[in-house]
């Protein structure tokens, strides 16, 4: 059965945190426990009680057709009983170790039990949920074998679940469409990425990268995507969510591979949207006791521009032209007419032609998963995904420009037509991504419940290093002195030029350990418990420099600063469960946890301080089930969400320029030790509802509260004198809002069959908004805001009772919508359309749009299939290369009311991929 990628809308943090790009990623240990019961027949058995013992009581019934799930169930050994009025008691012990399928049949008394005919990974159409949370299940290693290369894919197609990293322009790896270095973080129910916890096995995954900073969310680009089995989103503030650890507004949690029940192997060979190759392999083997997966991929792709002959406006002009001294005149021969003023983009005077520039990348992806089942009472796993990404860092972004020739140009390139050009030196450069993470644990029974120990050793690391040509033989456009004397470049022949020395180099390593240990016991027929505390701790480390002859003449030194700071939490929770009757059940977590950071004083650079700050809370789940086909549900509790780490430390030091070359005005970051984490009470309300056979509606409602919101203040303090002379000063602090709120509804009513017609229509409407400032909040030193004027606002894209619309750091999607349709003769023979609606508060930037994908499935022979994809069938907003432009519509609003620039991004090529399925 296809699983339909998914599409995303954005989620920066204007009134917040100005995200960078990632979320926090991984698994839990947590599984799906679905089945059917039927007569000796194969007639489905109605209403039915089944009943799971263990870790976690649970109870439910079977509905018309027989089925019945449990969703969120603990890995562990547990004893599972289908008790029907007629036909009697069935029961059996069930090691959980993965989402588990289970077919029970009655037989004659002699042979009367049942049996576990497979365990698998969920897939993307999560069954009839009766846990007090919404949940939203994909399958990721599915999606890599569909051909798919990027995370973004399988998370934009979720109402409101938002994906922000493209940084409008400002991450220069965003430029190429599902590249291995496009960030992506996800935020769940309008919470901005490091408000959105992502786990594995309970354990929050944390890294750096080019791209994002430590604190600010977990960038899913750096974790292979065919090496987690399935994932959960889990909204709201559900009582058995693993951690209250920056999970605002729900939780992502990622699976490893689960207990392999029978041999297989699968391949996947498929294009890319820029006629690149993507191969995947899974072998799957079950050897006695031992359970081993594994997967591997390779994505090679040519990119948008490789063997592209391309414009040069660069920040470094020749020193020589001949062996003559060269030096720009004033006269300018760049213009991009799109920016209107923006103050950054292609802003020098001077065009060298042409540089082969390329975006090609290669990757490599995959994980292992081994499992021992040393009994049925005691289980080891070790868990390994990896990933490695190099490609050419398109380090200032591409742009449209117009030539315009200075007095006296006679050459070749015509006036007034737009060039592709980019503005990233003489030569690309190389940048290398890798993430490592290895889990051992343990699950083990001890008395009547279950002890789970977990270790988990994750790294990330990135690294780029250049040095641009010495020397090029190129033609050059412009004007300029030329061994003292004006000259005019006319084009179409070439020259011999030399250019200052530049090299840069740069490293980031991020080491992120975590260590788990739970245990939970029934306490009766009807009621379990237990406790569990989770380490966490985060090291960001390495060097990053940038090295010139000079900062401001492309000649010395720049800037050369370490990375040494570190952040734990230790959080420990207490839970209780049970179900008080046949049809009601509830979850009961408290929560006290404390976080601690270890930064470099601000006072004294040679010496370190310690911040500890601590939060506890309680969490409720309730779920009423008055019939079999419905299931009402409740949930509410507190959550907590710690500063970024570099949000709390700053950037003191010496004022830095925006921009080395052609500065305007120097920034710096000061630290602020008051900052304190935010903390939130959050409900959520819901219900599913089986209408038919296989027609099933979900409904949610939720609100959360926000106490002291991370938000970014930059003021105008006056004027710095520096190396490149006198200019303002822009002071930024990062601070605590008073109230800000999340809301939203949630809908989505799904038709789905093995065989026939099948569709889905979702669709989230999200709001957030400031509730309350803290006092003086638009003052500053200067006096009282003006808002006709803008003089001394120092936050005028805070609004309070606006919702977060797009400012230049945060997006929160106001509205989203999916809709499929399709007809599938059977799992690998099928053919469907899916749109997604993205609403005006989208990550693009752009009007409301909406996109659509189709794809065809056909079987070639009984272990071979094809799969068609058809992207952005439209071609709207089709572009294989993102390029700066300022936005076509008016943008946020401001204190003074005038509207904040925005920029817009492309949303992809349009393009065919094709798939080959093999499966063994």
């Amino acid at each position: 059965m296809y699983r339909a990628s998914l599409v995303l809308a954005v989620l920066f943090g204007c009134i917040s945190h100005p995200l960078v790009t990632s979320a926090q990623v991984a698994p839990t240990t947590t599984a799906t426990i679905a089945g059917n019961v039927t007569d000796t027949t194969g007639k489905p058995v109605a209403d039915a009680k089944i009943v799971l013992e263990g870790q976690k009581h649970a109870l439910t019934q079977t509905d018309a057709q027989g089925q019945f799930v449990f969703i969120g169930i603990p890995f562990g050994t547990y004893t599972l009983s289908a008790i029907s009025t007629v036909l009697g008691t069935a029961t059996r012990t069930v090691s959980v170790e993965g989402d588990t399928d289970i077919a029970i049949q009655y037989e004659p008394p002699s042979m009367r039990g049942m049996k576990v005919i497979a365990n698998v990974t969920s897939n993307a159409n999560a069954r009839f949920n009766i846990t007090p949370a919404s949940i939203t299940q994909v399958n990721p290693i599915a999606n890599a074998f569909e051909g798919r290369t990027s995370w973004r894919t399988i998370l934009e197609q979720i109402p409101g679940l938002a994906q922000a990293g493209l940084g409008n322009g400002k991450v220069n790896f965003a430029d190429a469409t599902d590249s291995p270095f496009l960030p992506v973080q996800i935020a769940i129910n309008g919470a901005l990425p490091y408000e959105t916890s992502t786990l594995l096995d309970d354990m929050p995954l944390i890294g750096a990268s080019y791209g994002n900073s430590a604190g600010t969310g977990t960038n899913l680009a750096l974790y292979p995507l065919n090496g987690f089995g399935s994932a959960d989103v889990v909204r709201g503030p559900g009582a058995n969510a693993p951690s209250i650890v920056d999970s605002i507004g729900g939780s992502f949690l990622l699976h490893a591979p689960g207990v392999v029940s029978a041999n297989h192997y699968d391949l996947s060979v498929s294009t890319d949207a820029y006629g690149g190759i993507v191969t995947n392999v899974l072998a799957a083997v079950r050897w006695k006791k031992l359970s081993a997966v594994m997967t591997y991929g390779v994505n090679t792709s040519p990119g948008p521009l490789s063997g592209a002959g391309l414009p040069s406006e660069t920040a470094c002009p020749p020193l020589t032209v001949d062996g003559l001294p060269f030096s720009t005149s004033s006269s300018t021969v760049l213009s991009n007419p799109k920016y209107q003023g923006a103050s950054y983009g292609v802003a020098t005077d001077f065009l060298q032609c042409c540089f082969n520039q390329t975006a090609a990348w290669n990757q490599h992806s995959g994980s292992m998963a081994l499992t021992y089942a040393l009994s049925p009472s005691f289980s080891a796993g070790v868990f390994y995904a990896g990933e490695t990404s190099q490609m050419p860092n398109l380090y200032t972004s591409y742009a449209t420009i117009d030539f315009t020739p200075p007095a006296g140009y006679t050459g070749s390139i015509a006036p007034g037509v737009h060039y592709l050009a980019y503005s990233g030196g003489n030569g690309a450069t190389p940048v290398l991504q890798s993430s490592s993470l290895v889990e051992e644990k343990i699950i083990a029974a001890l008395g009547r419940g279950t002890l789970h120990l977990a270790a988990l050793q994750n790294r990330t690391w990135s690294s780029q290093s250049n040095n641009t040509l010495s020397s090029a033989t190129v033609q050059l456009f412009g004007a300029g002195t030329w061994n003292g004397n004006p000259t005019v470049f006319n084009g179409g022949t070439y020259h011999n030029v030399t250019y200052s020395p530049y090299s840069l180099y740069g490293t980031i390593v991020s080491n992120n350990r975590d260590l788990l240990l739970s245990y939970a016991t029934p306490l009766s027929e009807n009621f379990h418990a237990g406790a569990s505390f989770v380490k966490s701790m985060y090291n960001n480390g390495g060097i990053f420099a940038y090295y010139y002859g000079d900062p401001y003449d492309c000649g010395a030194s720049f800037v050369t600063y370490p990375l040494a700071d570190t952040q734990t939490t230790d959080e420990l929770r207490f839970f209780i469960g049970g179900n008080p009757s046949d049809k009601t059940s509830f979850d009961l977590s408290m929560y006290a946890t404390t976080a601690n950071y270890h930064v470099q004083n601000p006072n004294n650079t040679v010496l370190s301080i310690d911040k500890h700050y601590t939060y506890a809370a309680p969490r409720l789940g309730f779920v009423w089930r008055p019939s079999t086909t419905i299931a009402v549900r409740a949930a509410a509790g507190g959550g907590f969400a710690e500063a970024p780490l570099n949000d709390l430390i700053g950037t003191n030091g010496v004022p830095q320029p925006n921009d080395p070359t052609s500065p305007t005005y120097y920034t710096v970051t000061l630290t602020n030790l008051a900052l304190r984490p935010e903390t939130s009470f959050a409900f959520d309300l819901g219900t599913d509802i089986r209408l038919h056979r296989s027609t099933t509606l979900s409904f949610d409602v939720y609100r959360s509260n926000l106490y002291g919101q991370v938000y970014n203040a930059s003021t105008l303090t006056g004027t710095y004198t520096g190396p490149a002379g006198t200019l303002p000063l822009y002071t930024t602090q990062y601070g605590n809002l008073g109230v800000s709120r999340y809301e939203g509804i949630l809908l989505d009513l799904r038709h789905d069959v093995p065989h026939g017609l099948y569709w889905t229509l979702s669709g989230g409407l999200t709001r957030g908004y400031v509730v309350s400032l803290p006092g003086g909040f638009y003052n500053t030193a200067g006096g009282t805001c003006t808002r006709a004027t803008g003089a001394n606002c120092t936050n005028v894209t805070v609004v309070p009772n606006i919702n977060f619309d797009g400012c230049f750091a945060a997006s929160i999607p106001y509205a989203q919508g999916l809709g499929k349709i399709g007809y599938r003769w059977n799992s690998e023979k099928f053919i469907d359309l899916v749109g997604t609606y993205y609403g005006s508060n989208n990550t693009y930037y752009r009007p409301a749009f909406a996109e659509f994908d189709g794809h065809i499935g056909y079987p070639v022979t009984k272990n071979a299939s094809l799969l068609l994809t058809f992207r952005n069938i439209t071609g709207i907003y089709d572009s294989p290369l993102n390029i700066l432009a300022a936005s076509n519509f008016s943008g946020a609003p401001t204190i003074t009311g005038a509207p904040y620039a925005l920029y817009s991004e492309m949303y992809g090529p349009r393009t065919a991929i094709l798939t080959m399925n093999v499966h063994m």
